[in-house]
């Protein structure tokens, strides 16, 4: 595991020098590591915070919404740009006695940002509650959706000014319109296959991977990848605690692909608690159980160098999938649309784990013109008779058998029992009850290791053990 990162500052950062490269733009200082193909020569150029990736800048950052996160450098002015959804955090340290300022991907670097302005690296000592831009470690914020912010050289200093947008995109789905369950699901089908076929369009030579459960969301992605021939090896996950390798079976058999159960042990996934803890760079319990699966499945390295992993997630968000009961419909376009903000704060939907371990991830459900027609749908046809995702549903039914289509919804996290086991780990390993606690501490350890220049190179088990030590 060696996760990429970009920071962009107006100081010399002498923490940094030891875990990446640094190249100076004028009177700016860029430190990288992992940037596919490096910088540009030249500036003006473009840092693509999802995949790491930079490019010339082609002109002007969007002024509409969209789903790019970038920061764009020049020698006399950086900007950084969020997505509309703001899957992939941009960070911001400042030195108000000096000036200094630093915008950075990767939470644990203001371990290396403050104290080169003299100021210590400290855990958040309060709740982070609602507040969109507050993180894990006091005087670290993060960049808001939907937001440009430029920081520019002047005769006096520097200028910083930023533009939030003036409605949040998400607002614009109050009145949903698409109220025919099998027009709405296969509306949402047939925008999925496009998001595959392009994916599939850049990458000719490419083969896939998909992570798959025995739901109708995988199922989906599944499905429709095997029915563009594309070779796909679906993998499923089961631990000690349960699996759902039949369920999974049962899809392959009609997409015509072999399934590749994987089974992991229990220690394997708390060993993954610390990874995603520090991908994330959050710990709210739900969250970091969330990630648990998807963590243990990067580490345990079955998936081939070179396979693109397509997985469901997102789905549950956008079509109802975890929905509370209601009694009239614009409470449930509440939950989505509540839903879908959480996600800007929470780092689940984000890229930094995959491009950690060397996989190439998408999630088809999380794309705007899959998102957006999720949620055109009006709360009629995602809920019905008491069934999720009620569309969906009807729409794949045309394609898989009933007891495919309409197998009852089981949230990733629960499905095998992995919440209820972790928890009763945690519980065991630690004489407590509140598993956040864990999860703080292990972020804690992180933070200090990365003070001493260990920004990657730990030990999962030893920094769990440290963790439970300190809760003790």
């Amino acid at each position: 595991m060696s996760g990429g990162w970009v920071v962009v500052a107006n100081r010399r950062i002498t923490g940094l020098e030891s875990m990446g490269a640094c190249v100076e733009v004028g009177d700016l200082f860029v430190y990288h590591r992992g940037l596919a193909a490096g910088l540009p020569a030249t500036a003006p150029f473009d840092v693509d915070v999802r995949t790491l990736t930079a490019a010339p800048a082609l002109g002007e950052l969007p002024t509409k919404p969209a789903q790019r996160t970038v920061l764009q450098v020049a020698e006399d002015a950086v900007t950084a740009f969020t997505s509309v959804f703001n899957e992939d955090a941009i960070y911001v340290a400042e030195d108000p006695a000096t000036g200094g300022f630093a915008f950075f991907t990767d939470l644990l670097l203001a371990a290396a940002i403050l104290p080169a302005w003299g100021l210590a690296a400290r855990v958040h000592s309060g709740p982070v509650g609602t507040d969109p831009e507050a993180t894990l470690v006091d005087g670290i914020r993060r960049l808001d959706h939907s937001v440009r912010q430029r920081r520019a050289r002047t005769a006096s200093g520097w200028l910083t000014s930023t533009t939030p947008q003036a409605e949040d995109f998400l607002e614009r789905f109050r009145t949903p319109f698409r109220d025919d369950p099998l027009a709405a699901g296969q509306a949402q089908l047939a925008e999925l296959d496009a998001v595959i076929a392009g994916i599939a369009a850049v990458r000719p030579e490419a083969t896939y991977a998909s992570l798959l459960s025995g739901g109708i969301d995988s199922g989906t992605v599944t499905y429709l990848a095997a029915a563009r021939n594309l070779d796909v090896r679906p993998y499923s996950v089961g631990t000690p605690w349960g699996d759902e390798f039949s369920d999974a079976a049962e899809l392959c058999e009609v997409a015509g692909l072999k399934l590749h159960p994987l089974l992991l042990d229990e220690d394997s996934i708390i060993r993954a608690i610390p990874a995603a803890v520090r991908w994330l760079g959050v710990t709210t319990p739900e969250v970091v159980e969330v990630a648990l699966t998807a963590t243990a499945f990067y580490q345990s390295g079955v998936v081939e160098p070179g396979r693109v992993l397509l997985t469901g997630y997102g789905s549950d968000l956008i079509n109802a999938g975890l929905f509370t009961p209601f009694e009239h419909p614009d409470e449930l376009i509440d939950q989505g649309i509540e839903a879908v903000a959480r996600t800007r704060t929470s780092g689940e939907l984000a890229n930094r784990m995959a491009l950690a371990y060397g996989v190439e991830t998408f999630h088809p459900f999380w794309t705007l013109p899959v998102m957006r027609t999720a949620l055109e749908t009006t709360p009629a046809c995602k809920v019905r008779d008491g069934r999720e995702k009620f569309h969906l549903r009807t729409a794949m039914a045309v394609h898989v058998t009933p007891a495919i289509a309409w197998r009852r919804k089981i949230a990733v996290h629960h499905g095998g029992n992995l919440q209820d086991g972790v928890r009763r780990r945690l519980t065991a390993d630690s004489g407590q009850s509140d598993p956040s606690r864990i999860y703080q501490a292990c972020f804690a350890d992180l933070l200090a290791l990365a003070g001493q220049g260990h920004l990657d190179d730990w030990s999962a088990d030893e920094v769990y053990a440290r963790a439970l030590a300190a809760i003790r």
